[in-house]
């Protein structure tokens, strides 16, 4: 990579990895002039545009907007005789819902690059999106433009591992995905069908939905897929005695995963303190 490009991209990620930055790019906002954009020469932004929201949460915003109206302009850039969505992915469906006739809009030029930064910190900061978002922003950075995990870690403050797992999740069935994106199933749950086959998502699935099982139930209903009955009632029993995430059960040793640190030192102190 080119010194220019190293450059330009510490900058980026120095800027855009900051708490709040999109709410301070919206208070920078509030002193531009904002216009009136007919809203049917605004397109969803094309990299976030198979992440859907409910019924229930457009109505709402829909029904919002008709009371107060824009508390904060929709982002757009310019795309030929049109524009394209950048953030205000909500207000956009809320403002469609009600048939707007125009919406309030900020113009910027930006560059791809920059725009999946604006919609990575938008999402990180728990503000317009969901995790699936996540995913398809970070596998877009990535793809495109060779980021790392390790940035993409310090851009959504998530660690390497969870960026991983994370992008990972678009491997799932469109339907997991789709429930995962209307709060039907958890990321919890989605990232535990991780590994299963298609068959074996779609089973496991609706056994979720009929039993309402929690995430630490899911991820034991998935070792059913990978052990023989009798190592999988072994590795159950020890998952439930030490309240351990995972364990691992090999010829000569035993090791144990948990969620959090405090769970792994209450363990160590309930078997192996003197």
């Amino acid at each position: 990579m080119k010194k220019s490009n190293v450059s330009s991209l510490s900058k980026l990620v120095k800027k855009f990895s900051q708490e709040d930055v999109i709410l301070q790019m919206e208070k920078e906002y509030r002193s531009v002039a904002s216009v009136n954009i007919p809203l049917e020469k605004i397109d969803d932004n094309s990299y976030v545009n198979k992440v859907i929201f409910s019924k229930k949460t457009v109505n709402l915003l829909g029904k919002s907007i008709k009371e107060k109206g824009f508390f904060n302009p929709l982002v757009v850039r310019p795309k030929g005789d049109r524009y394209e969505l950048i953030l205000g992915r909500k207000r956009y469906f809320g403002a469609n819902n009600i048939k707007l006739a125009e919406v309030p809009a900020i113009i910027r030029e930006v560059g791809d690059e920059e725009v999946l930064l604006m919609l990575l910190a938008d999402v990180r900061d728990e503000r317009e999106g969901n995790i699936v978002e996540m995913a398809l922003i970070c596998n877009a950075l990535s793809q495109k433009y060779n980021y790392s995990q390790a940035t993409l870690g310090k851009l959504s403050h998530q660690s390497r591992s969870q960026v991983t797992n994370i992008v990972r999740l678009l491997s799932l069935p469109e339907r997991v995905l789709k429930e995962v994106m209307l709060g039907e199933l958890t990321y919890g749950h989605a990232r535990a069908l991780l590994g299963l086959d298609k068959f074996e998502i779609e089973e496991a699935v609706n056994t979720i939905h009929h039993n309402k099982l929690s995430v630490r139930e899911t991820e034991a209903l998935v070792k059913r897929y990978h052990y023989e009955d009798g190592d999988y009632e072994k590795n159950i029993a020890l998952i439930t005695k030490s309240n351990a995430r995972d364990v691992k059960i090999k010829p000569s040793s035993v090791s144990f995963e948990f969620d959090t640190n405090e769970e792994k030192e209450a363990f160590i102190e309930k078997y192996l303190s003197d």
